[in-house]
């Protein structure tokens, strides 16, 4: 009987649970259609917070299912290798952060926080931040001309307080916690070129690495 009964009951609650995963998995994708691109309605920008290393991944991942997902990227310059000099990769101006351009309502924000290696939407699902459009424009064109070399428009030290002009974060103020530098030639004195901002966003603290291109002192 006890053997029975193991069984009996054993079968059917697997078989629940293999439901409901299979329903939720349908409630996610029909979610995140709601961020597609064919989506009537007025489009806006927004940042989605996403594991490090996996920005690449997260845009693709999107992309592939219909959302207009932006990676910013900067080319990432030239490297010495075996006495060659070789190109290297491009890579994420704002580690970390993937932009979306969708038409905003909760069932979009939702699909969106749910996306594998995706963590959250900078602002809240309730309350994202927006970013103006002209604000993306003149970021992306920004990025078209950077050059890591030039990048330093004024100096920067550890514990600065400073304000984004540019990019998603703008108007956003925080303060440097770390800041490195790049030998543009040899022998030439070392520039800032990136930063750490540590900013308050909703009560909390997040740190956001970005070219100091995009930032100004306070």
């Amino acid at each position: 009987m006890t053997m029975q009964r193991r069984i009996y009951q054993g079968t059917p609650i697997g078989f629940e649970i293999e439901r409901f995963a299979d329903r939720m998995r349908t409630i996610n994708a029909n979610m995140l259609s709601m961020a597609s691109a064919n989506q009537p309605g007025e489009k806006g920008w927004f940042v989605l917070q996403v594991v490090a290393g996996r920005e690449k991944a997260v845009e693709n991942t999107l992309k592939e299912k219909g959302v207009f997902a932006y990676l910013p990227l900067i080319r990432g310059g030239k490297k010495v290798l075996r006495g060659r000099v070789v190109p290297c990769s491009d890579r994420p101006a704002l580690p970390g952060y993937v932009m979306v351009s969708v038409v905003p309502s909760p069932a979009a924000f939702a699909g969106l926080s749910r996306a594998q290696s995706v963590e959250g939407i900078l602002g809240g699902a309730e309350r994202p931040h927006r970013v103006p459009d002209e604000t993306m424009n003149r970021f992306k064109a920004l990025l078209g001309e950077w050059i890591e070399a030039d990048a330093e428009r004024e100096v920067f030290s550890k514990g600065d307080w400073v304000q984004f002009d540019e990019g998603p974060f703008a108007g956003f103020k925080g303060y440097l916690t770390k800041i490195r530098k790049l030998v543009p030639v040899r022998g030439m004195k070392p520039i800032g070129i990136e930063g750490v901002v540590m900013l308050e966003v909703g009560g909390k603290q997040m740190p956001v690495t970005a070219p100091l291109a995009l930032l100004a002192k306070i």
